[in-house]
């Protein structure tokens, strides 16, 4: 603003309306930036609602792969109860450190690891079980 501006004329304006426009004014632009907030929330709340979904289908996944998990245990328990020569642990509990893995790749290795030690079983006892 030069200072000239500061000397021009200006139409008159009482004091009130002045305080109405400038009230206008804000409250314009408080009304957008709602306006903005609201479709951020409504986004917010979309992708919030998506990764609910994604965090209960991998809950569920993950204790399909632990039942499995555990079937597999003892299924090789009775295996291998024959052979007493082995000492026999307990489950082991999830190693909290390890590398997340594809839940149907986790269930399949566990699947061929019971399959093997099953065959392995069967082919030292000549019997099939």
């Amino acid at each position: 603003m030069s200072t000239g501006d500061r000397f021009t004329k200006r139409p008159e304006m009482s004091p009130a309306a002045a305080y109405k426009d400038a009230i206008r004014q804000v409250t314009g632009g408080m009304e957008g930036e709602a306006k903005r907030n609201e479709e951020r929330v409504r986004v917010l709340r979309e992708r919030l609602a998506d990764l609910d979904r994604d965090l209960a289908t991998a809950a569920d996944r993950r204790l399909l792969v632990r039942i499995a998990a555990n079937l597999a245990w003892e299924d090789a328990l009775e295996a291998l109860w024959v052979e007493s020569w082995i000492q026999m642990r307990p489950f082991p509990k999830p190693d909290r450190m390890a590398k997340a893995g594809d839940v149907l790749e986790l269930g399949a290795e566990i699947e061929r690891r019971t399959d093997e030690l099953l065959a392995a079983v069967r082919g030292r006892s000549g019997r099939p079980r």
